[in-house]
C-alpha cells in the first residue's frame, strides 16, 4: 500500500501520523510520502534572525504564520494535551485592543489605548514553545513510516498520470518520476489543488474549485535592538491589536503581534503585524519593496519611531493563500463545509483546513477523517 501526501504542513504532517495509527494494524506493508515544496513544514511558521553586533545569545523571532490557534472541541483538545503537559504548547493570556479604523483620531494614540478584552483561560489561545514551528516539527519527528521529502513541488497530474493497475504516477516539476501511488492526498492550499487536479477528471474539481476560496495575506516583521526601542512599543498595554475596516476600502493593518510577549519567548524586541486579507489581495501581485513600505507608512504612526528608535530589522513576506472565506460569503449561496473531498474510484482525496473552517483545528479535522475513510475503503 503506497501513500502520497502532497503538502507537508499541520494537515499533511497529521494525516500521515493517523494513517500509522489507523493502517498500522490493517497493513503490515504500508509506505506513505510526504512531499513539502519549501524546505520545512508549514503553516506554523516561525522566523527568526540574530543581530550582527550583539553580546547576548538573544535574537529577533516572528511567528510569520499563525499566530495562535484554538481548540474549540473536547476531541482535539485531548490530542493537544500530552503536547501541554510537556510545556510544547501553552495558552497565551493576550490583553487585546479592538478598534475600528474610523474611530480612531490619530494612530500614535493607538498605542496608549487600554486593553479591551483579554484571551481568558476558558478559551485558551494555544502557542507552541518556544516558537510555532516546535509543534510541526514534534509531528513530523514523531513519524515512524512515512517519509518526508522537502524542496520537492508535485507537477500537476494529467490524463497518462492514471496506470492501468489503478496506481498514480507523480513527477516533480523537472519531470523526475517519485513513484506510483494507491493513493494520492493532496493537502496543499486551495489554489495549488485546483492546478494539481486540473487536467484530470476528479470528481470534486468543480466544487474545490468554487466552494470556498481562500485570500492572501503579507506579514511584516519588525525588530529592535534593546536600547533602540521607541517609546510607544515601551507604553503599550496591549499585546495584539486588531484594526477592523471596510471591506470595499480596506486599511492596509490587520493585526499587531507583540512577539515579545508571548510565554517563554527569551527574545529582541519583535513585532509581526499582518496585513488586511483583502488589501493584500488587492496588491497580491504588486513589487514587494512597495508593498512593504506601504505596510511601513500605516504602522509607524503605531510606535512613532524616528531616526534613533526606528527598527533595526524589518522584512516582509507574501502569503498567497492565508485565510479561508466560505462561498456563501462571497456569492450568498449556503454551501456547507466539509473535511476533504475524495474520489475513492481514482484514489485522490483533496483535504486540508481550507476544506472545513480555515482553522488550524481544521488540520486535525480534515486529517483525521481522511484517514478514516481510507481505512473504511480498505476493510
Amino acid at each position: 500500500m503506497q501513500i502520497a501526501i502532497i503538502g507537508g504542513g499541520l494537515t499533511g504532517l497529521l494525516t500521515a501520523k493517523f494513517f500509522e495509527e489507523k493502517l498500522s494494524n490493517n497493513q503490515s506493508n504500508v509506505s506513505i510520502d510526504v512531499f513539502e515544496k519549501s524546505r520545512s513544514i508549514g503553516r506554523l511558521a516561525t522566523r527568526y534572525k540574530q543581530p550582527a553586533k550583539i553580546s547576548s545569545n538573544q535574537q529577533w523571532q516572528f511567528d510569520f504564520g499563525a499566530q495562535f490557534f484554538t481548540a474549540k472541541s473536547p476531541e482535539f483538545h485531548d490530542f493537544l494535551s500530552p503536547y501541554i503537559k510537556q510545556s510544547m504548547i501553552e495558552s497565551w493570556s493576550a490583553k487585546v485592543f479592538k478598534t475600528d479604523v474610523n474611530s480612531i483620531n490619530s494612530f500614535n494614540e493607538l498605542a496608549y489605548q487600554p486593553p479591551t478584552t483579554q484571551w481568558h483561560k476558558d478559551q485558551p489561545r494555544y502557542v507552541s514553545s518556544p516558537k510555532m514551528t516546535t509543534f510541526g516539527r514534534q509531528l513530523a519527528d514523531e513519524l515512524e513510516v512515512a517519509t518526508l521529502h522537502f524542496t520537492t513541488r508535485v507537477a500537476p497530474l494529467n490524463p497518462d498520470s492514471k496506470l492501468t493497475n489503478g496506481k498514480t504516477r507523480l513527477f516533480d516539476e523537472e519531470g523526475c518520476a517519485l513513484g506510483d501511488f494507491d493513493w494520492v492526498i493532496c493537502t496543499a492550499p486551495q489554489g495549488q489543488a485546483v492546478e494539481l487536479f486540473a487536467q484530470t477528471d476528479f470528481k470534486h474539481q468543480n466544487a474545490i474549485a468554487n466552494q470556498r476560496k481562500m485570500l492572501g495575506c503579507y506579514t511584516l516583521m519588525l525588530g529592535w535592538l534593546p536600547n533602540a526601542v521607541p517609546d510607544n512599543l515601551h507604553q503599550i498595554a496591549w499585546d495584539v491589536s486588531e484594526i477592523q475596516s471596510d471591506s470595499k476600502n480596506p486599511y492596509p493593518i490587520g493585526k499587531v503581534f507583540i512577539e515579545h510577549r508571548k510565554p517563554h519567548r527569551d527574545i529582541l524586541p519583535s513585532v509581526t503585524v499582518h496585513a488586511n486579507n483583502e488589501w493584500s489581495e488587492t496588491h497580491l501581485d504588486d513589487d514587494m519593496k512597495s508593498v512593504k513600505q506601504a505596510l511601513l507608512e500605516a504602522v509607524k504612526p503605531i510606535f512613532a519611531w524616528d531616526d534613533t528608535t526606528a527598527p533595526t530589522h524589518i522584512d516582509c513576506h507574501r502569503w498567497r493563500y492565508a485565510s479561508t472565506v466560505a462561498n456563501d460569503q462571497i456569492t450568498n449561496n449556503q454551501t456547507p463545509t466539509q473535511p476533504y473531498y475524495a474520489d475513492a474510484k481514482q484514489g485522490w482525496i483533496v483535504a486540508g483546513d481550507w476544506c472545513h473552517e480555515g482553522r488550524i483545528e481544521s488540520c486535525y479535522v480534515s486529517a483525521k477523517a481522511v484517514a478514516e475513510f481510507v481505512r473504511q475503503c480498505l476493510a
